[in-house]
């Protein structure tokens, strides 16, 4: 008689197979600028040679401190208020009630519309960018830490209350640990998201910044600056999500590892 294999630990992915993934990217994107031409599609080496040209031009410095001043304070003021909302509604249904047309309505209204309203509302800058990036974050992860709220076992928070745990206790002990997957998870889609709709907004109404240098070099034809701006954008990310989101994530997993029970 067979024996049902227990099921193991899901497998790390490889860093191998990743690797091969981004020299197909790469051939895909030679493959495609020969076909399109150097007027609508630079290299890849004529990509990277661009990026040495931008980093010996000031303004490559003062826009790249634009967008990342714009995208730290937005995506975390965005992050932190879904989270607060997030745990006091966990907590009040009343309050949850009373949110949930606005949650609603923030993540149906397509964000060219928020963008449009932010630029009648507050001119062309940095106001307008991080205001936008504000509503569009905060719902994302509020409504992830609600849910991880309301999956907390009941029996932990009753424990809380026979040990009349705090406020700063509970949120360490019970809450942060119960929400930390579904927080992290949201935390990386908002920043990924985050850098996308700064630039975004930048490229549709700003005075500086990476989307506002995409879209000058896009009105001059500059397809090598363009795509040195995109590989900019791109590594970006990988470094917000390699180097700082994913090290959070295995801190604030690292009790669910079997090492841990």
């Amino acid at each position: 008689m067979n024996k049902m294999a227990a099921p193991g630990r899901p497998k790390r992915t490889s860093r191998r197979w990743s690797a091969l993934g981004v020299v197909l990217i790469f051939a895909g994107w030679e493959l495609a600028a020969r076909l399109m031409g150097p007027m609508l599609m630079a290299t890849p080496l004529e990509a990277l040679r661009s990026i040495g040209i931008l980093a010996g031009d000031p303004g490559f410095w003062a826009h790249s401190r634009d967008s990342l001043t714009r995208i730290a304070i937005g995506v975390g003021a965005g992050c932190g208020i879904g989270f607060a909302l997030g745990v006091l509604a966990g907590h009040d249904a009343r309050l949850r009630g009373l949110l949930e047309p606005l949650r609603w309505l923030l993540m149906a209204i397509p964000p060219v519309v928020v963008v449009v309203l932010a630029m009648l509302w507050f001119g062309l800058g940095s106001g307008m960018v991080i205001f936008i990036t504000v509503l569009m974050m905060a719902p994302g992860m509020y409504v992830n830490t609600v849910k991880g709220m309301r999956m907390i076992d009941a029996g932990l928070l009753e424990m809380g209350q026979v040990y009349r745990f705090g406020a700063w206790t509970r949120l360490r002990h019970i809450y942060l640990p119960a929400l930390a997957a579904p927080l992290t998870a949201a935390l990386l889609i908002a920043a990924c998201g985050g850098v996308r709709l700064v630039v975004m907004a930048e490229v549709l109404g700003a005075e500086s910044g990476v989307g506002y240098a995409l879209a000058n070099a896009r009105s001059t034809f500059d397809s090598g600056r363009l795509y040195a701006w995109v590989l900019l954008i791109l590594g970006l990310v990988a470094l917000l999500e390699f180097l700082l989101l994913q090290p959070v994530q295995r801190r604030l997993t690292r009790w669910q590892e079997p090492s841990h029970a």
